[in-house]
């Protein structure tokens, strides 16, 4: 779906410029997202939740991702994308709930442009279990539940076993980080690095 969003310079400033989405993919402008990534612990075991991109979207459809994400709209500031997580998820969170990682910044090449973002990156602890989240079919085909040890290791690991959410059902998925939306920054090990400190300590450091 089209929106209209605000576009920023290479410094992450705004310009006062307002395109659609398409257009700024297509002309490689500079623009704001919400990342949002779900972590829990079941019997003792943290967990980390990364989805399954549905097969009908435009960029990297069937591709592992983080768990929730979206474009900021015209005028909004990082927390209003905390909607994604109700309209993903089916989660009402409340913002004081989220801890900030920081602002990534990432530039990818798309079928038809380039997309480039600075993508205002959230963490959130919630322990539903992963087979009573309700799906945003649109969005998301399911949900994976992949051990936080898993999670860390994966690029030298190689694969991990997950478990896959869809639909009332759950099987057994080996993922690899082919199979994740590509990324040359360790995306997925430095966040499940963060959500590690969340629950030693609790205190979380900036990552981007």
């Amino acid at each position: 779906m089209d929106e209209l969003i605000d576009v920023r310079d290479k410094a992450g400033e705004p310009t006062g410029r307002v395109v659609w989405k398409s257009e700024a993919h297509r002309r490689g402008l500079w623009h704001r997202c919400f990342h949002g990534w779900v972590f829990g612990v079941e019997a003792g075991e943290p967990y980390l939740l990364v989805q399954r991109r549905a097969a009908t979207k435009d960029t990297w459809p069937g591709y592992l991702d983080l768990t929730v994400g979206g474009h900021l709209a015209a005028g909004e500031e990082p927390l209003d994308g905390l909607r994604e997580v109700e309209e993903e998820l089916g989660l009402r969170v409340d913002p004081g709930r989220l801890v900030p990682l920081g602002t990534r910044r990432a530039e990818q090449e798309i079928p038809g442009g380039l997309d480039r973002e600075f993508q205002d990156v959230f963490l959130l602890r919630d322990d539903t279990p992963p087979g009573e989240l309700r799906l945003q079919r649109e969005e998301v085909d399911a949900v994976l539940r992949l051990g936080l040890d898993d999670a860390e290791r994966l690029a030298t690991a190689g694969s991990a076993r997950a478990l896959e959410y869809r639909e009332g059902e759950v099987s057994e998925a080996r993922v690899r980080v082919p199979d994740f939306v590509p990324n040359t920054d360790g995306y997925l090990r430095r966040v499940a690095s963060a959500a590690r400190a969340a629950l030693g300590s609790g205190r979380v450091e900036r990552i981007f």
